[in-house]
């Protein structure tokens, strides 16, 4: 295994103590891309790891590069990790509930064609969507949430 796929596997692991040495012994790797066009940097992100992201960018790691598949940053490759987990943007739940409360069918069937999951989550505010949606009166946004509106 080459030094590269070291930090690669390290940044994975979050093991800092690693990329740190590698980082320091190959500093042309940091920003160096796999075959998908990934940093060390977006492993890191996706993985979770903060002292190993936090590492990297000291190491002077690009923040904003993007992936060869999706152009997606680091940052984005973060919010992905946290979507499995059931993750959603502050913005994101707050428009939907947005557009819920304002009656908007389109932008509501925007967001659960994009974020399916969004059914079975809660507003910033804690509020279950499946509620909103039979609180907006509106028969087509409780019927995206497989509910009845309540009059």
């Amino acid at each position: 295994m080459g030094d590269f796929e070291k930090l690669i596997e390290a940044a994975k692991h979050g093991n800092v103590a690693d990329v740190r040495a590698i980082a320091r012994s190959h500093p042309e790797l940091i920003n160096q891309r796999d075959q998908t066009g990934a940093t060390a940097l977006h492993y890191a992100a996706f993985s979770g790891h903060r002292g190993v992201v936090q590492a990297l960018v000291e190491q002077g790691a690009e923040v904003n590069i993007g992936d060869s598949q999706f152009g997606a940053t680091p940052a984005g490759w973060a919010i992905e990790y946290l979507r499995e987990l059931g993750g959603f943007l502050g913005i994101e739940l707050d428009d939907l509930a947005y557009a819920i409360q304002r009656g908007d069918v389109e932008w509501v069937t925007r967001f659960l064609t994009r974020f399916p999951a969004l059914r079975r989550t809660r507003d910033t505010q804690g509020r279950p969507f499946t509620l909103l949606a039979q609180q907006s009166g509106n028969p087509e946004i409780a019927k995206l949430f497989n509910t009845e509106p309540v009059p």
